[in-house]
C-alpha cells in the first residue's frame, strides 16, 4: 500500500455515477482532498466495509471527493456498490489493474486519501472499527464541523478487525 508522504500517482479512469464517462485525479483533487476506496465486488471484507464507506461519503462528499476504485467492470461494480448503499461516483480499474498496482494495493478493500497537492495524507487496508470511526473523526476535521458519531460500534454486526 502507497505510504503517507507519497506523491499520489495520476490516473484517468472510465467512471459512472456522477454523469462523466472518464475522471482524473487531477479532477477529483481540484476542489479539495479525495478518498480512494479501493475495491472487488467478491471480497467479503469489501461487503462488509463499503456500507460504512458509503455512509462516510454521505457525511463528508460536500468535502472530500470520494470515489470506489473497481478491480471489476463498471458493469459489475456499480449495481454491486448500489446494493451495499455506497452512493459516490465508481472508477473502472478492472483492464489490468494499473491503478492498483501504481498505488501498490496488495489487498482490498483499501482506503487512500490524497490531498489537493496530489500528495497521499492516510491509507488503510482491510476492515478496522477504530480506523473506520478515525477515518470518520479526519474527514469531519478536513470538512469544518463535528463528527457525527462512530461509524461503527459493539452490536453493529461487524466484527472490530479483518483483514483484507
Amino acid at each position: 500500500m502507497i505510504a503517507p508522504g507519497s506523491p499520489a500517482p495520476k490516473f484517468v479512469l472510465p467512471a459512472r455515477g456522477d454523469g462523466r464517462d472518464r475522471l482524473s485525479l487531477d479532477e477529483l483533487i481540484s476542489s479539495g482532498p479525495a478518498l480512494l476506496a479501493f475495491f472487488k465486488t467478491s471480497c467479503p471484507v469489501c461487503a462488509l466495509s463499503f456500507p460504512v464507506w458509503g455512509e462516510l461519503a454521505r457525511r463528508h462528499g460536500d468535502a472530500v471527493s470520494m470515489v470506489a476504485v473497481s478491480q471489476d467492470p463498471l458493469d459489475k461494480a456499480r449495481p454491486w456498490l448500489d446494493d451495499v448503499g455506497f452512493d459516490a461516483p465508481v472508477l473502472d480499474d478492472s483492464n489490468g489493474f494499473a491503478v492498483s498496482a501504481a498505488y501498490d494495493i496488495d489487498t482490498v478493500p483499501t482506503l487512500v486519501l490524497v490531498d489537493r497537492a496530489g500528495e497521499v495524507v492516510a491509507s488503510s487496508e482491510g476492515w478496522d472499527r477504530r480506523r473506520a470511526n478515525a477515518w470518520d473523526v479526519e474527514l469531519a476535521e478536513l470538512s469544518g464541523r463535528p463528527s457525527a458519531g462512530p461509524l461503527s460500534s459493539d452490536g453493529d454486526g461487524r466484527p472490530p478487525y479483518r483483514p483484507g
